[in-house]
């Protein structure tokens, strides 16, 4: 699965509707695992608070190289 698809199935899944917040090109490879461990957390979970989805979100833009 490539970034790209990491990302917006994460926003999706979160409802963000302010997707340009957070675009694929903003990370590069260095990252990929911590992406993909926040991917299976978001993916494996059935809903999340309002707090987790903020958590994540910061997460993501800590992740940023951009």
């Amino acid at each position: 699965m490539t970034i790209e698809q990491m990302i917006e199935a994460i926003l999706d899944k979160l409802n963000i509707i302010n997707k340009g917040v957070i675009k694929a090109e903003q990370f590069d490879g260095s990252k990929n695992e911590d992406l993909k461990e926040i991917y299976e957390f978001v993916m494996m979970r059935d809903s999340l608070s309002l707090a987790e989805v903020d958590a994540i979100v910061d997460e993501l833009k800590s992740l940023k190289t951009v």
